[in-house]
């Protein structure tokens, strides 16, 4: 056998011999990328063959790979109701009629779980709503180009944030505000953490309060319930590249799961005046504390 064909590491030769061959490969699926850029300390350590078959059994790999090659050719809005149907999520929702029926607005919910809350956000937005917008990681586009039709991308790696792609989100932002969207937004930008004995919703951007103000649009509250794994909780203070590799398992093992979302009353654009993180800071509150135990509560600005 040709020195380069042989394996490097004794963890290279056990993952080979004994291991799923579709699970050791190294290949340029993007499934593996996104992977291979979230761990890229985890992927350059000498047991990481070792360790990859084993991650990849339990953090949905094989799914993950048919999911993404099922919805790669599919329009934007194909994607989401495939997604959708995958899941079926167990949704108990209140305060449904608040959704305006015409005219741009943002719905801007809070973020337990991750991919999971916009699949259930859209479920009981699209009962009013076709015209959908969502902001999301540009990665998405990556996995199916064609949710350029109803995403407007947002980079997330500060190494890969260029003005060419802040110049297109912001172009899709006053594109979607002008038609008047629905626009789905997650202020927080990052899945709540564990804090405690609870889900803890991390602090929201102020972005929120400026595009609600910029464009004229009233903000709709969203309080959604629901929770991630244990195992997404023990790993994430301990490891973030860790976390970050259970996006496709936090999102597939969600199938059916209960999720709660109580929609609040529209807060107007004229309520919004003030210090932009005072705002935010209160809408975050009454959001993710005072909607989920009384949706039918009024946002106070002051």
């Amino acid at each position: 056998m040709d020195d380069r064909t042989m394996p490097s590491t004794f963890a290279d030769l056990i993952a080979t011999r004994f291991l799923p061959r579709d699970l050791t490969r190294n290949d340029s699926h993007i499934v593996d990328q996104l992977i291979a850029e979230r761990a890229a300390g985890l992927s350059s350590h000498p047991l990481w063959p070792l360790m990859r078959p084993l991650l990849y059994r339990f953090l949905h790999y094989s799914e993950a790979v048919r999911m993404a090659d099922r919805i790669a050719p599919l329009s934007g809005r194909s994607v989401l109701d495939f997604v959708s149907d995958l899941l079926a999520l167990d949704i108990q929702t209140s305060g449904v009629e608040n959704v305006p029926a015409t005219g741009g607005f943002i719905m801007a919910c809070s973020h337990p779980t991750g991919i999971a809350d916009a699949v259930a956000a859209f479920d009981v937005l699209k009962t009013t709503r076709s015209d959908i917008s969502i902001f999301a990681n540009r990665d998405a586009l990556r996995v199916s180009p064609r949710l350029g039709e109803v995403l407007i991308p947002v980079e997330w790696r500060e190494g890969e944030k260029t003005r060419a792609k802040s110049r297109v989100t912001l172009e899709m932002t006053a594109r979607a505000f002008a038609s008047e969207r629905a626009i789905l937004l997650f202020p927080s930008g990052r899945i709540a953490c564990w804090n405690k004995d609870h889900v803890a919703e991390r602090p929201w951007q102020t972005s929120l309060v400026s595009l609600a103000k910029r464009y004229s649009v009233p903000i709709v509250p969203v309080s959604i319930t629901s929770r991630n794994s244990w195992w997404f909780y023990f790993v994430s203070p301990r490891s973030s590249e860790l976390r970050d590799m259970t996006v496709f398992h936090e999102l597939l093992n969600k199938k059916r799961k209960p999720f709660a979302l109580n929609v609040g009353k529209p807060v107007q654009p004229d309520l919004l005046d003030g210090d932009a993180a005072e705002i935010t800071r209160r809408l975050q509150h009454h959001t993710v504390n005072v909607l989920r135990d009384n949706p039918d509560a009024e946002f106070s600005p002051a």
